[in-house]
């Protein structure tokens, strides 16, 4: 596949950055300015393959009741055979390497400016045939004044890790990139559509326009995906159906102080 993606910002761990086991200001800053004018950013190799593979292989066992291509009481359907499913804070999806990786909270935090915390898990699988999307925003705008959602800095992101690779085939999201800072009448044409391979993610500011492509392979296709904000944002538009966040009390019984900040709106069961 040729990579669609030139005006999305690339960041991998350098060899220095990986032996010091985080980034450097210079690479914070470069991703920070990235968030800010371009609302999008991808992080490269990140998440070890193998837990990738392992996240996939639960997912399509544990969740398999989900891919009839049906809609369900439970999940939201955000596009034709594709759905967002919230899921359970159970092994392998807990790991810190999942919900709060090392190299993705500094950035975070860099993007935020300030505290934050995990408000929605789950999976958007879209089912082999799934037409494309169409291109919306995340959640709903704070404030009914459109131009004066665009000058805000970031309340929340969309941060998605591929389980199976993110191409023309299985299917990718296409971003328009700025398109958070103006109003835009995005088309299908002018869109960058990322080439995101397992073990990186892909993130995007919540008022980005986006949209999935459509799945031409024949298996679904399962986008992990989490939602970051600041701690006094709420979405009030995506989780009518569903618990936007959900966990064992025996996961959330034993986490370190960092974890339990994290996850302060996780619902228990």
């Amino acid at each position: 596949m040729q990579d669609r993606s030139p005006l999305v910002t690339k960041i991998t761990p350098s060899a220095t950055e990986r032996g010091a086991g985080e980034f450097t200001t210079t690479t914070l800053e470069r991703a920070s300015q990235s968030m800010r004018t371009a609302g999008t950013l991808i992080l490269e190799d990140i998440v070890e393959p193998a837990l990738i593979r392992e996240a996939r292989e639960t997912f399509v066992q544990r969740y398999d009741s989900y891919l009839d291509g049906r809609e369900h009481d439970d999940a939201l359907q955000v596009g034709n055979r594709r759905l967002m499913i919230t899921l359970d804070l159970e092994p392998p999806f807990e790991r810190r390497e999942l919900i709060a990786n090392p190299w993705l909270c500094p950035i975070l935090s860099a993007t935020f400016q300030g505290e934050f915390v995990l408000a929605a898990y789950g999976v958007v699988c879209s089912m082999p045939g799934a037409a494309r999307q169409p291109i919306h925003q995340d959640g709903g705008d704070i404030f009914p004044q459109a131009a004066l959602n665009r000058l805000l800095p970031t309340f929340a992101v969309t941060v998605g890790i591929p389980l199976l690779e993110m191409n023309e085939i299985h299917g990718t999201t296409a971003l328009w990139p700025g398109s958070h800072r103006g109003e835009t009448h995005a088309s299908t044409d002018d869109g960058i559509e990322p080439l995101v391979r397992e073990g990186s993610c892909v993130i995007w500011d919540y008022r980005l326009r986006h949209g999935g492509t459509a799945n031409r392979s024949a298996v679904p296709r399962p986008l992990l995906y989490m939602t970051y904000c600041r701690p006094w944002f709420l979405d009030h538009k995506n989780y009518r159906r569903q618990a936007p966040l959900r966990a064992p009390k025996r996961t959330l019984a034993n986490l370190p102080e960092d974890l339990c900040r994290l996850l302060i709106r996780a619902q228990e069961y």
